[in-house]
């Protein structure tokens, strides 16, 4: 009995099943809080850095992107024209819309959709070429058609329309535009250096006075039969030709405000080309 007095005694408590409350969770949603803050605010301060014209490509690119659509295109995507007006077009009331930034192959699609819809009468003699990054209008001549006079460095009615009907995809890019002369192998090569060259410059004439800038031009060149089309036949009358270049290798184009607003004023045609 002596040595059952002598025992201690010893009690257990036992916290009940969620006695511990929160715990350390309450850092994980704090973590969480403070992540998402600092997200909000990175946000805040790219909007604040970033120009308007790349917000209305990035938000034209999130409306439209699928990932069912071939890869490779770029996060600026097209700011479509206005319907019936040019991107450098300013009516009574409207702000100056910003250049369209459309990457090559974009750009070739909507010529083509244009030329389908507006210009179908001339799409067999016209082509669109992918040249090294550059975009290549080749506008041709075929056996019994020309968009000059015959023989001659001046646009016919054909000409002009054609080009007049262009100008709505060229007007408002921001790349600059090369102009380009060819002939075939046929007559000598001294006139044909001549005809190359102003062709040339009759079609720059026509696109200016259509509503491209001045400045929009990068270069008018005239290759005479040094460049051949159809390589396989350099006497075929599709070398006989005008080239439209859209420059993507150098640095962009910014047309000036009053380049903008309004066409400027054109000299009198040059070499005695046909107005």
């Amino acid at each position: 009995m002596s040595e059952g007095k002598d025992q201690q005694i010893i009690i257990k408590k036992y916290k009940k099943g969620g006695e511990e409350g929160h715990g350390g969770t309450w850092k994980v949603a704090y973590a969480d809080f403070v992540t998402a803050m600092m997200a909000f605010f990175l946000l805040l301060w790219l909007l604040t850095m970033t120009s308007q014209q790349k917000k209305i490509a990035l938000s034209h690119y999130f409306q439209n992107y699928s990932i069912f659509e071939k890869g490779g295109g770029s996060v600026v995507a097209t700011i479509e024209d206005t319907p019936g007006e040019g991107l450098f077009d300013v009516g009574k009331g409207k702000e100056v819309a910003p250049p369209k930034t459309v990457m090559a192959s974009e750009l070739s699609q909507k010529i083509k959709r244009h030329m389908d819809q507006n210009l179908q009468r001339y799409r067999d003699r016209v082509f669109i070429v992918e040249d090294d990054g550059n975009l290549r209008i080749e506008i041709v001549d075929t056996v019994g058609t020309s968009f000059f006079t015959a023989g001659g460095v001046d646009l016919n009615e054909d000409g002009k329309a054609l080009l007049k009907g262009l100008v709505p995809v060229f007007k408002g890019l921001d790349r600059k535009l090369i102009i380009e002369g060819h002939t075939d192998t046929t007559g000598s090569r001294e006139k044909n250096w001549d005809i190359s060259t102003q062709r040339a410059l009759s079609a720059r004439f026509e696109l200016e006075r259509d509503g491209i800038p001045p400045d929009q031009i990068e270069m008018v060149a005239g290759y005479a039969s040094t460049r051949p089309f159809i390589k396989s036949n350099p006497a075929d009358p599709k070398n006989r030709r005008v080239s439209i270049v859209v420059d993507y290798k150098t640095p962009r184009y910014q047309p000036s405000p009053g380049q903008i607003m309004q066409k400027p004023p054109l000299p009198d045609s040059p070499l005695g080309l046909g107005s």
